[in-house]
């Protein structure tokens, strides 16, 4: 672990790179990034077609959604201690071209057995391709480090922007295996480009990869990201089941990895207190950002009765507000330090969260947009600079597995953001009823906006806990520094 030499964490990069080369590989990064979440996004518009047409249910549908965030989640350090270990370049091209592969199966599956294996081959090559993005990125831009990664978050924005629209308009025009046929021109040229200018480099040491870590944590993340899935329709003897299993396994993994010479998971990485306040500030705003997507819906179609198309544009304000100011941020960060853009993010978003938990029946559309806007203002200056503190305190040999517990991190935050969010707004209208409540009550109202208020208040005090860790992390800092 690197200490760094700013506040931003070290400087665990190469400057000799060309200013050409080191921008067509930058673009090669961000065309799959954006791919990646425009598929995440594109699917979930897709699904309804994609049920009727192939005959199953509604629950089974959702594991083409399901299985692909799981995958994802389970191999992320898997892949991240491979970039490590045979180089970062290898790994992120080797992800290009499994989701590209895995598109084009999709587009060809007429099952669903089919098209849940072909996601998941997909979801490989999103865990590869993630996992050491950001690591490639902190070796070829030592000196902007923040501005590159702010643009990261800003195509991931547009990706989650964009997929809504595009999988809408492709879905009412063309079939629906069309939203996978998108991605292979953006993988080819992303393969193509990448093969020249991303530079390839090999680890200077021959490390071993640990199979025993590997085959203990990566069941472990599957049974626990299940687990959270399953906990967002409620708490049931399955998911509990998949909750211990995970955990036990999770327990199992720490400990053989304390006995392993050349560990998957170097826990050392742990024992800085910075290091692990970073990374829980990122689970909880992103545990924010993820309850404010998916209970502002409810409230906009239901509550108000808004068609879904306006409600629509009026989300749509959210990851235009990020896809705008996240490079913006990255760039603060670099002139002024990490620390103060993280924590000024996430003053401004708890704010915004306590904001719209004063949302009313009566509350127009004009009040509503500029209120998201700034809570999505405080999520987007925080993003770039936290992510550039996280991969600050990483060692050169340690960039894959980091960038990857990074995302890994990420995506717990969005996961268990819809669990809790669900939770707390169906156990607050359950209470406010005085029965069990599972969906919106037509004829009342007054029981979701209970609901929403509290869910609000809720997330608020989360970010809260984490801007109160990340003032405490910034006291030790400047402690160490005197």
């Amino acid at each position: 672990m690197s200490d760094g030499h700013d506040e931003c964490g070290g400087s665990a990069g190469r400057r000799g790179e060309g200013r050409v080369h080191r921008g067509w590989a930058l673009f090669t990064i961000l065309c799959m990034t954006f791919m990646e979440t425009l598929d995440g996004t594109i699917v979930n518009v897709a699904l309804p077609t994609m049920q009727a047409e192939l005959g199953v249910e509604a629950t089974q549908i959702q594991l083409v959604a399901s299985a692909f965030l799981v995958v994802t989640c389970a191999f992320l350090l898997v892949f991240g201690r491979l970039g490590d270990i045979v180089g970062k370049v290898r790994v992120f091209q080797l992800g290009v071209v499994l989701f590209t592969a895995g598109s084009a199966l999709c587009a060809l599956s007429s099952t669903l057995p089919a098209l849940v294996g072909a996601r998941v081959v997909q979801a490989l090559g999103v865990a590869a391709s993630l996992a050491n993005n950001q690591g490639i990125i902190t070796e070829m831009f030592a000196e902007s480090r923040g501005r590159a990664l702010g643009l990261v978050a800003t195509f991931t924005a547009l990706g989650a922007m964009a997929g809504p629209t595009i999988g809408g308009a492709l879905v009412s025009s063309l079939p629906w295996e069309s939203i996978f046929v998108i991605n292979l021109p953006i993988g080819l040229v992303s393969l193509l480009v990448g093969l020249r200018v991303l530079p390839n480099r090999r680890p200077a040491e021959r490390r071993s990869f640990d199979v025993v870590g590997a085959l203990l944590v990566v069941p472990s993340i599957l049974l626990l990201f299940a687990a959270i899935t399953l906990m967002e329709s409620g708490v049931s003897p399955t998911a509990l089941v998949a909750l211990a299993a995970g955990a036990a396994l999770l327990v199992a993994f720490v400990l053989a990895e304390r006995r392993q010479e050349e560990p998957l998971v170097r826990l050392e990485v742990f024992r800085s207190a910075s290091f692990d306040i970073d990374l829980v500030a990122m689970v909880l705003v992103f545990l924010g950002l993820s309850g404010v997507t998916i209970v502002m819906p409810f409230y906009l179609q239901d509550a108000l009765g808004l068609d879904p198309a306006v409600a629509g544009l009026v989300m749509a304000c959210y990851p235009l507000v990020n896809a705008t100011v996240g490079t913006l941020a990255g760039a603060l960060s670099d002139r002024v330090g990490c620390i103060k853009p993280t924590l000024l993010g996430q003053a401004v978003f708890a704010l915004g969260l306590l904001g719209l938990s004063l949302l009313t029946l009566s509350t127009p559309v004009s009040a509503i947009v500029p209120m998201l806007m700034f809570t999505s203002l405080g999520s987007a200056v925080f993003q770039s600079p936290n992510n550039s503190l996280i991969m600050g305190h990483a060692a050169p040999e340690t960039l894959g597995f980091v960038g990857s517990l990074g995302n890994l991190m990420r995506y717990l935050g969005q996961s268990l953001g819809v669990t809790v969010s669900m939770g707390v707004l169906y156990g607050a209208m359950s209470a406010r009823a005085g029965r069990v409540v599972t969906s919106y009550v037509p004829g009342e109202p007054e029981l979701f906006m209970a609901g929403l208020s509290t869910v609000f208040r809720v997330l608020a005090a989360l970010v809260l806990v984490g801007l109160a860790l990340s003032l405490v992390r910034t006291l030790v800092i400047e402690r160490r520094h005197r």
